[in-house]
């Protein structure tokens, strides 16, 4: 792990008595699993612990959270100063502090002191003090290996919470950074009580009839460019609003295209309620979509990635589209 020794990160735990746990804006399966997860292991060490995001938990991982313990930062959550000094925050499954919403201003800056666990490349993945393991295939996987260091075995509740954020991450398990690893945690996981098929229908099979309307509409805005190569979806909030969907259900619909054996890239421009436009990437082989999303102030993967657009949408994707014809040339130009 880079970073961080595993001794610090015991200090860190054994050296504070409160914590606040944090994830990305529009969390998904890894951010509310090592939530779940980290809430779990620190009540195991009698930690007073709360979980607080910028956005809510999306319906279908309510399941790992059934006493609504998550809390989203908005009018109705008063934070005071005072309070907040006696607390120590925990920031996961994010490397960038801009991405974390309204945390990053609020509580981040009143807090006695933080620590990042996360598994994302970024430019800036060396920075002391933080556990960071962007090889790793999910930021479940290193709080599994973490807990494990610590002396800890996992409850059921952290054993399913970790689950989920594996096979989210991993696309149950065919994304590049699956390893024999990831399926010897994926084995444990399952003998301290997980049952996979449960875990896989709360996962992808628990959306509602309005999502499926709303991934119709998308893919029916599918556009290819350059010899079918790069595959562009679009969501409007108007798109949400008429079939009546939530902006989090369509989480999965980036993957659609890369199932055609032509497309090597797929690009999702998606707008929020809030007329907030974020770019989704997605890529197979060799293509870094990570370096794309990071020319924008993004991050994340090689094969998967994305920012917050500071553009309007017809000049983000004629910018997209630019980097993504001249890195197609490259690769034909190197065979």
């Amino acid at each position: 792990m880079q970073g961080i020794t595993l001794e610090s990160f015991r200090k860190f735990i054994d050296g504070n008595t409160r914590f606040i746990l944090t994830t990305h804006e529009t969390p998904d399966g890894d951010a509310i699993g090592s939530e779940m997860a980290m809430y779990h292991f620190l009540l195991s060490r009698k930690k007073q612990v709360r979980i607080i995001n910028a956005d809510p938990c999306p319906l279908k991982y309510r399941y790992l959270d059934p006493s609504g313990l998550v809390e989203t930062l908005d009018a109705d959550l008063h934070l005071s100063r005072d309070e907040l000094s006696t607390y120590s925050l925990i920031i996961l499954d994010i490397n960038d502090i801009n991405n974390i919403g309204q945390i990053s201003t609020q509580v981040l800056p009143l807090v006695a002191q933080h620590i990042i666990i996360d598994h994302h490349e970024h430019i800036d993945m060396k920075r002391a003090g933080n556990v960071l393991e962007d090889d790793a295939s999910s930021t479940c996987e290193i709080l599994y290996k973490l807990f494990r260091e610590l002396g800890y075995t996992c409850s059921v509740d952290c054993a399913k919470a970790i689950f989920t954020g594996i096979i989210y991450d991993t696309g149950c398990f065919i994304y590049p950074k699956t390893t024999a690893t990831t399926y010897q945690i994926a084995k444990e996981l399952t003998e301290a009580g997980v049952y996979p098929n449960n875990i896989y229908a709360h996962v992808y099979e628990s959306n509602s009839i309005t999502s499926l309307k709303l991934q119709a509409r998308v893919l029916a805005s599918l556009e290819l460019y350059f010899d079918q190569r790069v595959a562009v979806q679009t969501m409007l909030k108007e798109t949400i609003i008429e079939t009546e969907a939530s902006y989090e259900e369509a989480d999965t619909i980036i993957n659609f295209p890369l199932k055609s054996e032509q497309v090597r890239v797929s690009v999702f421009f998606k707008e929020n309620l809030d007329g907030l436009l974020r770019c989704s990437l997605r890529s197979k082989g060799t293509l870094n979509v990570s370096e794309i999303a990071q020319r924008f102030g993004g991050g994340g993967h090689r094969t998967a990635a994305g920012f917050k657009s500071k553009f309007p949408l017809p000049v983000i994707k004629e910018k997209i589209l630019a980097i993504l014809k001249d890195t197609l040339e490259k690769d034909v130009s190197s065979d």
